[in-house]
């Protein structure tokens, strides 16, 4: 048999009971009691900060035939309705799942009915997720709106209001919605433990209080949750087991690794923590915790709120001799490894520690050849000689720049008659690209905005964004197009494949980060200068090299 869940048993019944909303929460019942209330409110802030709460007790309030001060009285007739869940002129409606131009042809035409409270009533429509409406939903919406009958409000609700239209916000009054303070969060909780006869001390409360992150809906969860695992009475070390906060003595031993330079013993840490089967995730947590309780011990501000006193002194030992720049740039290091790709692979923390060891490094050597002097060589075999009118062989493409001729020995050999004279210009061969063609200054800048076309096409189409990163890099461009090499003859099938969807979703990229006017050709580069996101840069190229001669 199932039961109420506690956050629905504890749904604040007044305005008073509204945890950390006292801004929101006075203005309404001043409202209310003036009789001046709006026809349409915007409610906009994070899950579980009382939007969809507030949206009722407003409806209650409203329709309340004994109001005190802008208070439901929660005992006459229609307080009862709404409290028991069968209240006819309170109309809620999930815009996730009713998005479209009908549903809300149908909420304006019920709109016009008269409420069943009677002629003093309102007729209520709490829209929830409402930025999940169609454009042509809010369009439906906008007149009704505005100018609704005298007995409708309108309540609509957002996580992000930024999606909801201007046109459609600037009809409502808008009430920002915060996260919910720790000690407001931990005395409703404290409330709810008593009237339950839960027994959880008060540092418990706070951990589960600071584990929501400003949800009283997700902190009332996590307590029902603990309670249902160790039984009513709970201790400090129970709560902290059940939320995951029991650190991993490794986690410290890892950071001090990094701090060391020691990345042997760094590595042997993230080796033992993967074979033991712990949550590589859960551990990153833990270590840059850690590394920012280090930092905060440094700058002579050392936590209090999850460290003791003895843990605080053996970092205040720790960071003696430790510069602050090696604690930030460990602690930059281990909170850009990025585990959500594969969470069982210890790589990003490996690559992490790595990093951290390794330090500023110098960037890798450029990789296209700049004309010079020729290296000797040996003596070249004799050629058959060619006949005197016979014109000399076309050059070979070559995606590598060649050697300048010498300029003397070419003088030395007679020249056909009718073979253009050499211009001095050409003695020094210029900077090469990949197809032959001379690499200019715009090439140059094109390839300096590759972030920010892979970026763009990344949001775009998030296969796109794949096979960019996969080997890919431009070697040609012209006024009229952009010519994107790939190393690998597969990834160019992929982009090219689907329909000419990839295509157009790189083309739109390169339009909006260059402008327009450029056609994208994909061609075959075996041997293109991959360019990838800057993402770790050298450091990390540096540190994968390291681990894969390890």
């Amino acid at each position: 048999m199932s039961r109420e869940v506690l956050y629905r048993k504890w749904r604040p019944r007044t305005f008073a009971e509204l945890a950390g909303q006292e801004i929101v929460a006075r203005t309404l019942t001043n409202a209310i009691g003036a009789e001046s209330v709006s026809h349409a409110y915007l409610f906009s802030g994070p899950r579980g900060t009382g939007k969809t709460t507030t949206g009722r007790l407003l409806a209650k309030a409203v329709n309340c035939t004994k109001p005190k001060d802008g208070e439901p009285c929660n005992a006459c007739e229609s307080c009862q309705a709404y409290l028991e869940g069968r209240a006819l002129d309170m109309i809620e409606l999930d815009a996730a799942s009713n998005r479209g131009i009908d549903e809300i042809r149908n909420l304006r035409e019920k709109a016009n009915f008269a409420p069943s409270g009677g002629a003093d009533a309102y007729k209520v429509y709490l829209v929830d997720e409402v930025h999940m409406l169609t454009e042509p939903a809010f369009n439906a919406l906008l007149k009704t709106l505005e100018e609704p009958p005298p007995h409708v409000i309108f309540v609509l609700a957002t996580t992000e209001a930024h999606k909801v239209p201007p046109t459609v916000a600037s009809r409502c009054q808008r009430f920002d919605f915060r996260r919910i303070p720790l000690s407001a969060a931990v005395e409703r909780l404290a409330f709810i433990a008593k009237e339950e006869g839960f027994d959880c001390p008060q540092d418990a409360l706070e951990a589960i209080a600071r584990i929501a992150t400003g949800s009283l809906r997700d902190s009332i969860n996590l307590l029902e949750q603990l309670v249902d695992s160790y039984g009513k009475k709970l201790t400090l070390d129970e709560v902290r087991e059940g939320l995951g906060l029991v650190v991993d003595a490794r986690s410290a031993g890892l950071a001090s690794a990094a701090l060391r330079n020691e990345l042997a013993e760094g590595l042997s840490i993230i080796a033992s923590v993967r074979d033991d089967g712990l949550d590589l995730r859960q551990f990153q947590r833990q270590v840059v915790t850690y590394l920012r309780a280090l930092l905060l011990t440094k700058a002579g501000a050392p936590p209090s709120d999850a460290f003791s006193k003895d843990q605080i002194a053996e970092m205040n030992e720790a960071v003696a001799e430790v510069p602050a720049e090696r604690i930030v740039g460990a602690l930059h290091a281990f909170g850009e490894a990025d585990l959500r790709a594969d969470p069982l692979s210890p790589l990003p923390l490996e690559l992490a520690l790595a990093t951290s060891v390794l330090g500023p490094s110098a960037p890798a050597p450029v990789t296209q050849p700049i004309a010079a002097a020729p290296a000797p060589r040996p003596a070249p075999t004799p050629a058959p000689q060619r006949a005197a009118n016979a014109p000399p062989p076309a050059p070979k493409p070559s995606s590598v720049a060649k050697p300048a001729p010498n300029v003397k020995d070419e003088a030395k050999a007679p020249a056909p008659k009718d073979a253009p004279q050499a211009k001095p210009a050409e003695a020094a061969a210029p900077v090469a690209s990949e197809n032959g063609h001379e690499a200019s200054p715009e090439l140059d800048d094109l390839r300096s905005r590759w972030q920010e076309i892979y970026q763009r096409a990344r949001e775009l189409h998030y296969r796109v964004g794949a096979l960019l990163n996969s080997g890919c890099g431009i070697i040609d461009a012209s006024e009229s197009e952009i010519v994107f090499g790939f190393k690998h003859n597969m990834h160019l099938d992929r982009m090219l494949a689907d329909g000419g969807e990839n295509l157009r979703a790189l083309q739109q990229a390169v339009d909006e980060v260059l402008g327009g006017g450029r056609k994208v050709r994909c061609v075959l580069a075996p041997d293109v200068d991959v360019q990838r996101p800057s993402r770790g840069g050298h450091l990390v190229r540096a540190a994968e090299e390291i681990l894969s001669e390890s």
